[in-house]
């Protein structure tokens, strides 16, 4: 409850400092069957300037289990960033990818690292082999088909991705997707999104203090 109220008034200060008419909420699907919605979500992803989203988010690796807030933000060029915090509101990771390079900021420990998406995927398996960008347009619920996810579609929406051992299950299919789960073995991120916009801002990489110490590798 003190995780959720804090988020709670992250995301009340987070409206009012935006300036009006910059973001607009996403709307649903018109379409009635699967193949419809697969048009329409391609028309989507083509017209994407950046997508921003709320979310809660409980990852489980093996027997343990940690839940928080983020805020993930993915744009038309493949750039993504995810932000996670903590129960207080302030910034407890941020992962920055663009292109096959991935930045992770550990503001909790005050510690960073950079590389690519092979070696991020060795030190932080949730998402296997999958670049990060791919997995914020899925989270987002769009396809993302050039990094070799296979999908299927429901009238409302994505209903499963899968690449390798990655399985995104979509629960139910819609867009805005509503509920995600992301499982890759004993690993998984379930995944609830509370609130989604269309914004124009420019995702650009973290600032990193000059105090952290460099090159700690990812981890939950």
């Amino acid at each position: 409850m003190v995780a959720l109220s804090a988020f709670t008034a992250l995301v009340a200060g987070c409206r009012t400092s935006r300036p009006a008419g910059e973001e607009r909420p996403l709307t649903a699907l018109t379409s009635t069957t699967p193949a419809d919605a697969e048009r329409q979500l391609a028309a989507r992803l083509a017209q994407l300037t950046t997508e921003r989203s709320l979310l809660r988010i409980r990852a489980t690796n093996g027997g343990r289990s940690l839940s928080f807030s983020a805020q993930l933000q993915v744009d038309h060029s493949g750039r993504m960033l995810l932000t996670a915090y903590t129960p207080f509101g302030t910034n407890a990771i941020r992962l920055y990818a663009a292109g096959d390079e991935v930045t992770f900021v550990n503001d909790f420990e005050g510690t960073w690292w950079r590389g690519s998406v092979g070696e991020f995927a060795q030190s932080f398996g949730f998402f296997g082999a999958a670049p990060p960008s791919a997995m914020a347009l899925l989270i987002a619920g769009l396809p993302a088909e050039a990094s070799g996810f296979e999908h299927t579609y429901a009238p409302g929406g994505l209903a499963r991705a899968t690449a390798g051992d990655v399985v995104v299950t979509f629960d139910p299919p819609s867009y805005p997707p509503k509920h995600i789960l992301v499982s890759r073995v004993a690993q998984s991120l379930d995944i609830e999104t509370l609130e989604s916009a269309m914004t124009r801002l420019a995702i650009v990489p973290p600032a990193i203090p000059s105090s952290y110490k460099c090159c700690v590798a990812p981890r939950m």
